[in-house]
């Protein structure tokens, strides 16, 4: 915001960094020449050569690759697909690019039902798939309570009391009226 040098926005960095960071960055420098210049760019990548290893660097950049909506909601999915792409930042470097990743990673019902969208922004997409999200629970909810209510209709006639099975007479069993039984 204050539109300063490379160089500037390093040191003002370096000038933030504590603790073991802090200690790190001390060491760093005294292994440059006196007065040597360091630009953004320099802070930035040996700041993540010692903390953030290039193992975990692909790791996060594969995780990004395969990235995909499954059973989370689209705000969870956004959250996730927020956080993962400065480890692929060559996916999200232009609005196209970014949006096509978003949408590779979609759910096929969100995915369908966004596939006629004609949104040319990231933003404006997610937008209009948030609502249709949300018009699609709206929609579920209401499904829903009319089942609840048709069951609970048909729940309130009276219950069927299940009846002997039938035994046809048998021609050697007569008939006996029923007998009092001795009272003891």
């Amino acid at each position: 915001m204050l539109r300063v040098t490379e160089e500037l926005k390093a040191e003002y960095a370096a000038h933030q960094l504590e603790g073991k960071a802090g200690v790190w960055w001390s060491h760093y420098r005294t292994s440059l020449p006196a007065n040597a210049v360091v630009t953004w760019d320099q802070l930035k990548n040996a700041f993540r050569n010692t903390y953030i290893p290039q193992g975990l660097m692909t790791i996060k950049h594969n995780e990004f690759m395969h990235l995909t909506q499954g059973t989370k909601s689209l705000t969870e999915y956004l959250h996730a697909f927020n956080n993962l792409p400065r480890y692929a930042p060559e996916m999200v470097d232009t609005e196209a690019k970014k949006l096509a990743s978003f949408k590779r990673g979609l759910g096929p019902k969100v995915s369908k039902n966004m596939a006629g969208n004609k949104s040319t922004t990231f933003n404006e997409f997610v937008s209009d798939a948030l609502t249709q999200e949300n018009s699609n629970a709206v929609y579920a909810a209401s499904k829903n309570r009319k089942r609840a209510y048709e069951a609970g209709a048909s729940q309130s006639k009276a219950p069927v009391v299940s009846k002997p099975a039938y035994r046809p007479p048998n021609a050697v069993t007569r008939y006996r009226p029923p007998q009092k039984k001795p009272i003891m």
